[in-house]
């Protein structure tokens, strides 16, 4: 559940902060265009926010996962969450460069600090998943 619960809260904080902000935060979120096959698909949000969900699925699962058979993070719960959401925030440059639809510039700080910020919010709530 806390998988859906945090994907949820940053799909609707990253809209939020795009509506009042016009970084397009948000659009880069769901942006899957730059994918072969998937990519040439007009999706609608509607899906394409279920595919966030599903990554929000995946990331928790490892997380979960990965806390019960590395005994190194067995009371490090909050690393092991900064270390999983790390790559998250990284992909805003990759993401942002290789869309072909009008998305978050990959040189603008603010959207830049905007995603990292929601995406360590998320990782805060990750332990409470256990």
């Amino acid at each position: 559940m806390i998988g859906l619960i945090n994907g949820i809260m940053l799909g609707f904080l990253m809209k939020l902060l795009e509506m009042y902000s016009g970084k397009q935060v948000y659009q880069l979120l769901l942006n899957v265009d730059f994918l072969p096959v998937i990519g040439a698909i007009p999706w609608s949000e509607a899906t394409l926010f279920l595919f966030h969900l599903l990554v929000s699925l995946i990331i928790t699962f490892s997380y979960v996962y990965i806390l019960h058979t590395w005994s190194i993070f067995r009371w490090k719960t909050y690393t092991l969450a900064i270390c999983i959401i790390t790559p998250a925030i990284l992909l805003y440059f990759p993401l942002s460069l290789l869309s072909q639809t009008e998305v978050a510039h990959p040189f603008d700080l603010a959207a830049f600090f905007l995603w990292s910020l929601l995406h360590l919010i998320y990782a805060i709530f990750l332990p409470k998943a256990i």
